[in-house]
């Protein structure tokens, strides 16, 4: 029988096909939705609703403490009040927001394609990592997406249906208040699809399309003081900092992303897509204007944006316009079902289970900073060990976001440390670790820290017992004072370089600038005063380090000062043809108190370099002109 003739009774084989589907979304969706960790936005959404009343949790959980719109942490006030605070129930919701958007995306397919087109599309979002994650998170996005497509629904109703009632331009503008409400990002996606209705200005009616989206502006009301404020103190998204301006290629990146960072499903999707286009004709229609138009315009004013005002665009915000994209993609397909598209979809489904699912490893991987397994490991050891045997430090955004999980597991564990962003918090450490006399220290980071605290505190605890590391985004480590057999073994210095200014032809080089009174090994140690800016240091082509071969690199000394030190940098520099591209110090005074010798750190990965004659250069430099003695300069690469 030929597999290319249209099927006997589709409507049933449609029922068949889309409740597969969406079997299959909501098994991927649900599952371990709730085991792993509250990722660092989800915890600080939940950090701020610990206000007294809404309206004060409005003002500084919201307008002065976030720059998202106030919908989603509005509807977890009420939310949490009622169900709790687990990560069960905080999640639960954006769950089945993001299993009903498969549904959406499934109706406004088949409305402007077609049922294959539709089916395809369903099954694509049912099962690709990039819709799963932002469905699991209790976030704005599954929210946002929802309606956004629904507020597309209703829009597709008033503009192209020849009946259209009150529930459809109530519904319009309701689901566009609500996307207003969750996301800037939806909120803008919203604008364009009411826009785009006055390209079809023939098609509708006027007065109650206009009344409609006054309709939206009025019920967005309330919420225009705290988007102008937000909007007004660095644009919307904020002024943090810790986006970076887009590259070019930014959009091939998310596009690798969006689809598992999978090449065979890339390939089978442009198949889909180019066997489609010569095979069955279909004419470019409005509706495949609209689905490309809004997804480009949807990245391009993020990527402008972010050039010219501030950074915003990330992987996250282009979910509102992703759907369109893979409709676009699927809308030339053959719409009538025959055995073949079936056959066709059921793979298409099976190959992309399986690559989420097992080559992936989706449900293993760490999208974002651990603080469960962080939590469940310190009480563990503390537990093991005796709380009164380990101190414990950590690198955090705010108390909350390790007590959530701590408290639940075991409370009264506390931190001498909570935050260290390098500077005089790098000095608390140093006064911290001299002060205790634990055999045992723990420490933890879910957001990056300085590089020399590692270095600072294997300075006091030199064996690390256990150190877990969760895919570079968070790690926690067990330190010890006594070094045993069950100590890790640390990577090797591929190249080390020690100065210690204690040879005897060193004199006539550095002349008054060594000092034979104040030192760690005898006879000297170099000073740096008023008049010398400058140490002697390390100088090298990179070719000469290991021939180039290192990713690291870690710089220690001794150093003793009579006051407190005013601004003496280690500093590492790198140079292309005598101009230097790479440059990052380490201030001493962040590591030693005065009239004490103490050890001065610094420690950072290398970029890559340029050329295998760009010179390294790592010295001490004295701008401050504060007298210190130095002694013992080490420097140490690591291989890559």
């Amino acid at each position: 029988m030929n597999v290319l003739l249209p099927i006997k009774n589709p409507k049933k084989w449609e029922y068949i096909a889309i409740s597969l589907i969406m079997l299959v979304a909501t098994f991927m969706r649900f599952y371990h939705f709730a085991d792993w960790s509250l990722s660092n936005d989800e915890l600080s959404a939940l950090n701020r609703l610990r206000y007294d009343s809404f309206g004060e949790m409005l003002t500084n959980g919201v307008k002065l403490g976030d720059f998202h719109p106030a919908g989603v942490q509005a509807f977890l006030w009420f939310w949490v009040k009622l169900f709790g605070n687990s990560a069960w129930a905080v999640r639960f919701p954006f769950v089945i927001f993001g299993i009903l958007s498969v549904w959406m995306v499934y109706l406004i397919g088949k409305r402007w394609f077609g049922i294959t087109t539709a089916l395809f599309v369903a099954a694509g979002f049912a099962f690709l990592q990039y819709p799963i994650l932002y469905s699991q998170l209790a976030r704005p996005y599954a929210p946002g997406l929802f309606f956004a497509l629904a507020t597309v629904w209703f829009w597709t109703k008033i503009v192209f249906d020849q009946k259209r009632t009150l529930i459809h331009y109530a519904g319009f503008a309701l689901s566009a208040a609500l996307a207003a409400y969750t996301h800037h990002y939806s909120f803008l996606f919203v604008l364009i699809v009411g826009a785009s209705g006055f390209f079809f200005y023939k098609n509708i009616e006027w007065k109650k399309y206009i009344f409609a989206a006054l309709a939206v502006g009025l019920l967005y009301l309330p919420h225009l003081n705290i988007f102008l404020y937000q909007f007004g103190i660095g644009g919307v998204g904020g002024d943090e900092g810790w986006l970076g301006v887009p590259q070019p290629t930014w959009i091939l990146d998310y596009l690798w992303y969006a689809f598992n960072e999978c090449l065979i499903l890339i390939l089978l999707i442009c198949g889909f897509f180019i066997f489609s286009i010569f095979s069955f004709k279909s004419k470019f229609s409005k509706f495949h204007i609209l689905a490309l138009s809004w997804f480009l315009i949807m990245f391009l004013v993020g990527y402008f944006y972010s050039i010219w005002r501030n950074p915003i665009l990330q992987f996250s915000i282009l979910i509102f316009s992703f759907p369109f994209l893979i409709l676009f993609l699927f809308s030339f397909l053959n719409q009538k079902l025959n055995k073949a598209i079936l056959i066709f979809l059921l793979a298409f489904i099976f190959v992309g289970m399986s690559q989420t699912i097992f080559i992936n490893k989706f449900y293993k991987q760490q999208h974002f900073g651990e603080f469960k397994g962080v939590a469940e490991n310190i009480t563990a050891w503390n537990k093991e060990l005796g709380n009164k045997n380990i101190s414990n430090t950590i690198v955090v955004n705010g108390l909350f976001y390790i007590h959530y999980y701590l408290d639940k597991i075991n409370p009264g564990i506390e931190f001498l440390q909570y935050e260290n962003t390098g500077g005089k918090d790098l000095l608390r450490l140093k006064h911290i670790l001299d002060s205790v006399q634990t055999p045992y220290f723990t420490h933890a980071w879910t957001k990056p820290e300085p590089d020399e605290i590692d270095l600072l505190i294997r300075d006091k605890y030199p064996c690390i017992v256990e150190r877990i590391n969760y895919g570079g985004l968070s790690e926690v480590t067990l330190y010890s004072r006594e070094i045993s057999d069950s100590c890790l073994l640390l990577p090797e210095p591929v190249f080390t370089f020690v100065r210690n200014f204690d040879k005897e032809d060193q004199r006539p080089k550095y002349g008054n600038n060594l000092d034979t009174i104040f030192f760690i090994s005898k006879p000297n140690a170099f000073v740096l005063d008023s008049t010398t800016q400058f140490s002697p240091g390390y100088k090298a082509t990179a070719s000469e380090i290991n021939g180039g071969k290192f990713s690291r690199i870690e710089v220690e000394l001794a150093a003793f000062s009579f006051e407190e030190i005013k601004n003496t940098i280690i500093v590492l520099s790198i140079e292309n043809k005598g101009e230097a591209y790479f440059w990052r110090g380490s201030q001493v005074q962040n590591f030693v108190f005065p009239w004490k010798w103490g050890k001065g750190f610094f420690a950072c990965q290398i970029p890559e370099i340029k050329n295998p004659d760009d010179l390294l250069k790592i010295y001490v430099w004295n701008p401050g002109k504060s007298k210190v003695f130095i002694d013992d300069f080490e420097v140490r690469f690591f291989g890559e």
